[in-house]
Protein backbone atom coordinates (compact mmCIF):
# COMPACT_ATOMS: atom_id res chain seq x y z
CA UNK A 1 0.00 0.00 0.00
CA UNK A 2 2.85 1.92 0.71
CA UNK A 3 4.21 1.60 -2.55
CA UNK A 4 1.19 2.85 -4.44
CA UNK A 5 0.88 6.10 -2.27
CA UNK A 6 4.95 6.75 -3.05
CA UNK A 7 4.34 5.81 -6.74
CA UNK A 8 1.95 8.42 -7.00
CA UNK A 9 3.99 10.92 -5.01
CA UNK A 10 6.24 10.75 -7.48
CA UNK A 11 3.95 10.89 -10.35
CA UNK A 12 2.40 14.26 -9.13
CA UNK A 13 5.53 15.42 -8.63
CA UNK A 14 6.99 14.70 -11.99
CA UNK A 15 3.27 16.19 -13.50
CA UNK A 16 3.82 19.51 -11.39
CA UNK A 17 7.70 19.78 -12.61
CA UNK A 18 6.56 19.04 -16.28
CA UNK A 19 3.69 22.09 -15.87
CA UNK A 20 6.93 24.06 -14.11
CA UNK A 21 8.98 24.01 -16.93
CA UNK A 22 6.27 24.36 -19.56
CA UNK A 23 5.50 27.37 -17.35
CA UNK A 24 1.84 26.91 -17.91
CA UNK A 25 -0.83 29.05 -15.80
CA UNK A 26 -2.47 27.51 -12.71
CA UNK A 27 -5.51 26.91 -14.96
CA UNK A 28 -3.78 25.11 -17.43
CA UNK A 29 -1.39 23.15 -14.96
CA UNK A 30 -4.42 21.74 -13.36
CA UNK A 31 -6.26 20.97 -17.05
CA UNK A 32 -2.97 19.67 -18.48
CA UNK A 33 -2.80 17.29 -15.02
CA UNK A 34 -6.38 15.95 -15.10
CA UNK A 35 -5.83 15.23 -19.17
CA UNK A 36 -2.97 13.20 -18.20
CA UNK A 37 -4.02 11.25 -14.96
CA UNK A 38 -7.06 10.45 -17.28
CA UNK A 39 -5.93 9.53 -20.68
CA UNK A 40 -2.52 8.76 -19.93
CA UNK A 41 1.37 11.09 -21.02
CA UNK A 42 1.68 9.53 -24.53
CA UNK A 43 -2.23 9.49 -25.58
CA UNK A 44 -1.82 13.64 -24.28
CA UNK A 45 1.31 14.00 -26.15
CA UNK A 46 0.05 12.46 -29.20
CA UNK A 47 -3.24 14.45 -29.19
CA UNK A 48 -2.64 17.84 -27.27
CA UNK A 49 -2.23 19.63 -31.10
CA UNK A 50 -6.25 19.35 -30.95
CA UNK A 51 -6.89 20.41 -27.47
CA UNK A 52 -7.35 23.92 -26.60
CA UNK A 53 -4.40 25.49 -25.78
CA UNK A 54 -2.72 28.65 -26.73
CA UNK A 55 -0.29 28.85 -29.57
CA UNK A 56 2.70 29.80 -27.32
CA UNK A 57 1.41 26.61 -25.08
CA UNK A 58 1.47 23.90 -27.75
CA UNK A 59 4.78 25.20 -28.96
CA UNK A 60 5.73 24.57 -25.20
CA UNK A 61 4.42 21.38 -25.08
CA UNK A 62 5.91 20.37 -28.51
CA UNK A 63 9.57 21.34 -28.10
CA UNK A 64 9.47 19.23 -24.31
CA UNK A 65 7.91 16.53 -26.59
CA UNK A 66 10.38 16.20 -28.82
CA UNK A 67 13.64 16.33 -25.89
CA UNK A 68 11.86 13.59 -24.53
CA UNK A 69 11.61 11.62 -27.86
CA UNK A 70 15.46 12.36 -28.24
CA UNK A 71 16.06 11.41 -24.71
CA UNK A 72 14.08 8.27 -25.07
CA UNK A 73 16.44 7.12 -28.90
CA UNK A 74 19.41 7.89 -26.90
CA UNK A 75 18.45 5.66 -24.28
CA UNK A 76 17.21 3.18 -26.53
CA UNK A 77 20.85 3.39 -28.15
CA UNK A 78 22.52 3.02 -25.19
CA UNK A 79 21.06 -0.58 -24.50
CA UNK A 80 20.95 -1.43 -27.61
CA UNK A 81 24.94 -0.65 -27.85
CA UNK A 82 25.59 -2.88 -24.31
Amino acid sequence: MNNVILEKSKEEKVLELMCAVLELSEETEQRVIKIIKTVGLASFFNGFETMKFTEKEKERIRALKHVIEAKAKSIEAMEGGQ
